[in-house]
């Protein structure tokens, strides 16, 4: 199991904690109330596309977002937004879902936070959270430490030890923190290439750095909510960069199954011949027809076996 399989596992059992039915019953409710109402899906689709970057804060940034339309007039074509923006200002529940999904996203935050750092979890989460829970995050920890992450920074920084205050490797963070971008992805390798003054060693360690991040977030929120779409070996039509885990981009497309339709998530389980692979999604196209029923995806393929993944040579692509 690597750091995706054990966050995973720990999201679903914090959706068992009192924080986390209160939030997931909540949503359940609110999505049962308006099924098939429009204006309610125009809010429910805006929150699910910033999940991969925002995850439990999405709610709360789309329930602000459709608030500014009733009193912003510069929005272009607003017109097509006032009604879910009425929707959602006219129904206290809707609010209670964006405050409750940020209070739960506080708490995600800080668990991401102390996995990464092996810190001390006991200061960050409820007294009532059971030994279950207190193991599977201990598990996430050790799964990140067998990443050799920290180690290998220590090392870095015990040799370069101006480089934290080094002006270009801040200007560098700070850009890569606020485009949020897909680790390893083009726009990232874009992002990369153009940081002249920052080393390509360096680059990469925070790469991996940002990519065992959202592992654990990704692993953790879709775990909690359950959108985890699988594909099985014999649905794929290419599979051809799925092998090997590649640090960089790649596409692959499937037969579309219920996930092509029904599939929230960004975050796919695909079955190969003898192991599956994780795969982080940024890019979906879905395509309907006569002999043309296929779902493309773009994104990274999480390394099966992520054991080491820090004393691993990389190179730009």
């Amino acid at each position: 199991m690597n750091v995706l399989d054990y966050s995973i596992r720990l999201g679903k059992l914090l959706r068992k904690t009192e924080e986390g039915k209160n939030l997931f019953q909540l949503e359940a409710s609110i999505e049962e109330k308006y099924k098939g109402d429009d204006a309610f899906h125009q809010y429910e689709q805006f929150a699910e596309k910033k999940t991969s970057q925002y995850y439990f804060y999405s709610w709360d940034m789309a329930y602000k977002t459709f608030l500014n339309v009733l009193t912003d007039d510069s929005i272009e074509h607003r017109n097509m937004f006032i009604p879910t923006a009425k929707l959602i200002s006219s129904d206290t529940k809707i609010k209670e879902l964006a405050l409750t999904a940020n209070s739960f996203g506080n708490i995600f935050e800080q668990l991401v936070a102390v996995s990464i750092s092996g810190g001390e979890y006991e200061e960050v989460i409820p007294d009532s959270w059971k030994y279950k829970i207190r193991n599977a995050i201990s598990d996430v920890q050790i799964a990140v430490e067998r990443t050799l992450l920290m180690r290998t920074f220590a090392v870095f920084y015990q040799k370069n030890s101006d480089l934290l205050n080094n002006v270009a490797t801040q200007k560098y963070l700070i850009e890569r923190e606020e485009k949020k971008l897909l680790p390893f992805s083009e726009k990232a390798i874009i992002a990369m290439s153009e940081a002249k003054d920052v080393s390509e060693e360096e680059k990469i360690l925070y790469e991996k750095m940002y990519l065992i991040m959202e592992a654990v977030k990704k692993g953790i929120f879709y775990g909690f909510w359950g959108m985890i779409n699988e594909v099985r070996e014999d649905e794929l039509l290419t599979d051809a960069g799925l092998y090997g885990s590649p640090l960089h981009e790649v596409t692959f497309t499937y037969r579309n199954n219920i996930y092509s339709f029904l599939g929230e998530g960004w975050l796919y389980k695909i079955q190969l011949e003898d192991e599956h692979v994780f795969f982080m999604a940024h890019k979906k196209e879905v395509r309907f027809g006569k002999d043309n029923e296929k779902t493309t995806i773009s994104g990274i393929v999480y390394p099966a076996d992520d054991r080491g993944l820090f004393e691993k040579a990389e190179e730009l692509k």
